[in-house]
């Protein structure tokens, strides 16, 4: 085996590991976030989707390097097909199923907002957000409510000026905005791993038929 065949086989290799990590962060990140957003409307098909891809694209490293290992043409072949059809998925997912953040800053508030009376749900959102019912305080007064001690700063009702008048639904929305720019720059990030693997296994599958047709002569 030559030095060149040596160094393509490392590669292919390293971003068979990539992708297999890759595929696990995604298959976990979708499951986490379904369970911990209660599978709402909003994330329900897109992270279902995240679960699938992200199971199938570790499982198909598992082809990569069992033809690489053995040196296999049909195999990588093979592997080649799965990782474009996986990635043209992907790339599907992200144009036709995006995640609405509006829509699920919306729905998280909203749930927590119906359990408010039995478990005071609320509380975790408007202390980690500086925030106050879904769109105010006023949501409280109008729902004969009292406001409770987590809508104020240093949660002392005595100050009035420390009631937070921002509602949960805007400032969970901002929160949302960072995590759709970084779960943007993840899901191009691991288009173009695939991509880069894609060509990587092409080279080496090419080799591979290569050396296969030398053993003839």
């Amino acid at each position: 085996m030559t030095c060149a065949t040596s160094t393509i086989k490392f590669l292919a290799f390293l971003m068979n590991i990539f992708c297999c990590i890759a595929g696990a962060l995604m298959l976990s990140a979708s499951a986490y976030t379904l369970v911990q957003f209660n599978a709402t409307d909003s994330i329900k098909i897109p992270c279902i989707m995240g679960v699938v891809l992200g199971g199938l694209l570790f499982g198909t490293t598992i082809v990569g390097c069992c033809g690489t290992i053995r040196e296999s043409p049909r195999t990588i072949l093979i592997y080649v097909i799965f990782l474009l059809l996986l990635l043209g998925a992907q790339i599907a997912v992200i144009f036709v199923l995006p995640i609405d953040f509006n829509k699920l800053a919306k729905e998280t508030i909203q749930n927590a907002w119906n359990r408010q009376l039995s478990e005071s749900s609320m509380d975790h959102y408007q202390i980690r957000y500086d925030c106050c019912g879904k769109n105010g305080p006023n949501d409280y007064i109008d729902s004969g409510l009292s406001i409770p001690t987590s809508c104020y700063l240093n949660r002392k009702p005595s100050i009035p000026n420390d009631l937070y008048t921002s509602g949960c639904v805007e400032m969970l929305t901002k929160a949302f905005v960072s995590a759709a720019r970084i779960e943007v720059i993840s899901d191009w990030t691991l288009v173009g791993v695939e991509g880069v693997t894609i060509i990587v296994a092409c080279i080496l599958g090419i080799t591979f038929k290569n050396m296969e047709r030398r053993r003839y002569y």
